[in-house]
């Protein structure tokens, strides 16, 4: 298929998703976005078709206002910039993001993306709600940064980090993942690990529904719920139960504390008490089926004699 005609494509898709989100088939679209992005390289070498991609961009581009949605808006800034920066080497087919750069608030790519486009995917149904673009397009911009902009420092301090705006913060969060791994939290030495232990991410998670789910996602919030609290109480119950009994000597030591000892009796009186409730339990449960079988197997009897 030539490229005119994924171009063709995805402009159906805006209108698409402009006059009904809910039937809109993120998938096709995001295969059509990737199908226009594969031959940027090759129009390096092929520059009259590269011109002519550009002035078929341009007309598509004025045909309709960028800021009609924010889908329209960011996928033909951000794809406009790979396109002049990746196939545009002798400024001959750049009109369409020369247009596209006139339309902005702020013209350099690296300040436009961070304080204007990236904070459009978390405004209240950003993207219609459509979390799958919105993870798309977070991390498209994520690469282009990476790739175009300044270089990412991986020992950012989490006072750096607290000072960014919130689209900001997830915005450097994507850049880290895409540049170090996936597993940052994990590693103790990280600002991921950090902001986890402190409680950070639960903070930011709490200010919107986007949030809870770009963290959630990427593993950055910890599950805490009754059953799990309980659970990790009695591990530790046992823990210190098995060091207390590791030896006798240790544990008359042990015993000697006075909270130690409330503890200890306290546990002997609850299992005397359970024992004494069950023990009843369980022998009236056990009589009770053995009559049972007793009168049926009497009555079996009786049959037969018949």
């Amino acid at each position: 298929m030539p490229i005119s005609s994924y171009i063709e494509n995805l402009f159906t898709y805006f209108e698409r998703f402009e006059s009904n989100a809910s039937q809109f088939d993120t998938e096709a679209f995001l295969q059509t976005y990737n199908g226009i992005y594969a031959v940027f390289q090759a129009l390096r070498k092929e520059r009259d078709r590269a011109v002519e991609i550009d002035q078929y961009f341009l007309t598509k581009i004025r045909s309709t206002p960028l800021s009609k949605s924010d889908l329209r808006q960011i996928t033909i800034q951000l794809l406009i910039s790979y396109f002049e920066v990746e196939s545009d080497v002798d400024g001959q087919s750049n009109q369409a993001y020369l247009y596209c750069r006139g339309q902005r608030e702020v013209k350099q790519e690296v300040p436009y993306f961070e304080n204007h486009v990236v904070p459009l995917l978390f405004h209240d149904a950003a993207m219609a709600n459509n979390f799958k673009l919105n993870t798309f397009f977070l991390n498209e911009i994520a690469r282009y940064m990476n790739r175009y902009g300044s270089p990412l420092h991986g020992d950012t301090a989490p006072e750096a980090f607290n000072r960014l705006n919130d689209s900001s913060k997830f915005l450097l969060l994507a850049r880290r993942r895409l540049e170090l791994g996936r597993d940052l939290a994990t590693d103790r030495t990280t600002l991921e690990h950090h902001l986890m232990q402190v409680g950070a991410f639960q903070k930011l998670a709490s200010r919107g529904k986007v949030y809870r789910e770009y963290l959630s996602g990427w593993s950055y919030l910890t599950s805490k719920n009754f059953w799990g609290a309980v659970a990790k109480w009695f591990r530790e119950l046992f823990a210190r139960l098995g060091g207390a009994f590791s030896s006798w000597s240790y544990f008359r030591l042990v015993l000697r504390q006075r909270n130690a000892a409330y503890f200890f009796y306290s546990i002997i009186i609850i299992v005397a008490i359970l024992a004494a409730i069950y023990i009843p339990v369980r022998w009236l449960d056990y009589s009770g089926n053995r009559l049972q079988q007793l009168e049926q197997h009497a009555t079996e009897l009786q049959g037969g004699g018949h």
